[in-house]
């Protein structure tokens, strides 16, 4: 039995709903259809940009690690000068001659050490003045750390126990020296920073346990 006309166009309009719109490749944002060709476009560029942000992040990480070596050789340098100066004024305070006596030989270390960090930082890096680090902050660290230490032994020179305090004062600060030095040491492949760090610590490492056997009295 053949349909009507009503029919057929009916069966017609049933089969074009249910088979959807035809798959171009496009897809929508929105009432706005992208052709499938600037959905490529738009994929590469994604890539791209996530690309260039990890090299970004990877290069922003290197940058703000700085120098590592030539940090350390800084803060050694300043360290140093800092103690020869804070330290030799208060060796002709205290009343024990054994505790002067090593304060003497550690300020042969210290300006030693200050000698060969400063030619280091002359010669291997260019600084024409050393007292100047390349990073800002160290300087500030640096002048904190003294301005803590002067004030520790000043106020041990007004109570009177200035010999004990500067015995454990001494302990601590060469202590913290060398653990600069040993941190140095590990972060350089230089043979003349390596040399100059061995002696430093060779000759601290003594005195470290003579201050330290002295503060414990």
């Amino acid at each position: 039995m053949l349909m009507d006309n009503k029919e057929y166009l009916e069966s017609i309009a049933k089969d074009t709903r249910s088979a959807g719109p035809a798959k171009t490749g496009a897809f929508s944002i929105g009432s706005l259809t992208i052709p499938p060709v600037f959905k490529k476009i738009l994929l590469g560029i994604g890539i791209a940009l996530v690309v260039l942000l990890i090299v970004a992040i990877i290069v922003g990480i290197a940058g703000s690690g700085g120098n590592k070596e030539r940090d350390y050789i800084d803060k050694i340098y300043l360290r140093s000068s800092h103690l020869v100066k804070e330290t030799g004024t208060y060796n002709k305070l205290v009343k024990s001659s054994q505790l002067r006596s090593m304060g003497t030989s550690l300020l042969a270390v210290l300006n030693e050490t200050q000698f060969s960090m400063s030619n280091i930082l002359k010669n291997d890096f260019g600084a024409t003045t050393p007292d100047t680090p390349e990073n800002e902050k160290t300087t500030e660290e640096e002048n904190a750390v003294m301005v803590e230490y002067l004030n520790t032994l000043e106020n041990a020179r007004l109570n009177g126990t200035l010999d004990r305090v500067y015995a454990r004062e001494l302990t601590y600060q060469i202590g913290m020296l060398l653990s600069l030095e040993h941190e140095a040491y590990a972060n350089t492949k230089k043979d003349n920073l390596k040399s100059a760090l061995t002696t430093s610590m060779n000759n601290l490492n003594q005195l470290y346990t003579q201050f330290g056997d002295f503060s414990t009295k």
